[in-house]
């Protein structure tokens, strides 16, 4: 009798804390970090990331905004992905100062975007599966989650941010670590690249 009562409480326990999950998962607030144009050079990327600051968002959103241009100039977007991918996870090549991603990880990009060419705008606030997640022609905003869960934080100098996906309800997780110049760049992109959920997956 004792053993049905705990498994009981156990199964009331599960319900009532996935009801929580849920309704802060509702109640998300976001914070916009907005460029005002995709950049057309290395020069022009050096401009944004100086501009957007030295902080965890703002890597984030270099790394976004490298994926939208890599989506449409692999050559240029090779070497901003070099300039927002955390040094560790690079290799010699000829992206950005004798370094490149690695050959899976720009392969896994081009996997994404040949299944889904629109895949990388759905992090852009705004977009809209009726418009095939058509870009705005200015101003283009990520939201982050403003003040996430305590699980999502990390000592040190790394940190996890959360960014709205139009296709997805949940946000989406980027794992940041600070390099030696201040700059926040990308260490971990995986759920970026999950696939979304069946009711937006056509």
């Amino acid at each position: 009798m004792k053993q049905h009562l705990r498994i009981l409480a156990v199964l009331v326990f599960i319900v009532c804390f996935g009801d929580c999950i849920k309704m802060n998962a509702q109640t998300l607030e976001f914070t916009p970090l907005t460029i005002q144009k995709l950049p057309q050079s290395v020069d022009d990327f050096l401009t944004l990331r100086d501009a957007l600051g030295q902080t965890p968002n703002s890597g984030a959103a270099c790394f976004l905004t490298a994926l939208l241009v890599y989506a449409n100039n692999t050559d240029l977007g090779t070497k901003l992905l070099t300039m927002s991918i955390d040094r560790n996870l690079l290799i010699q090549g000829n992206g950005y100062n004798g370094f490149q991603p690695k050959i899976t990880d720009l392969a896994s990009f081009r996997t994404v975007l040949v299944q889904k060419s629109y895949f990388f705008n759905t992090f852009v606030s705004g977009t809209l599966a009726e418009m095939n997640y058509q870009l705005p022609s200015a101003n283009l905003a990520f939201d982050f989650v403003r003040n996430p869960p305590a699980m999502y934080k990390e000592a040190g100098e790394n940190y996890r941010v959360l960014v709205k996906c139009g296709a997805d309800s949940k946000p989406r997780m980027l794992k940041m670590r600070k390099d030696y110049k201040g700059f926040w760049k990308v260490y971990d992109w995986s759920s970026i690249l999950a696939e979304f959920p069946k009711k937006n997956n056509g």
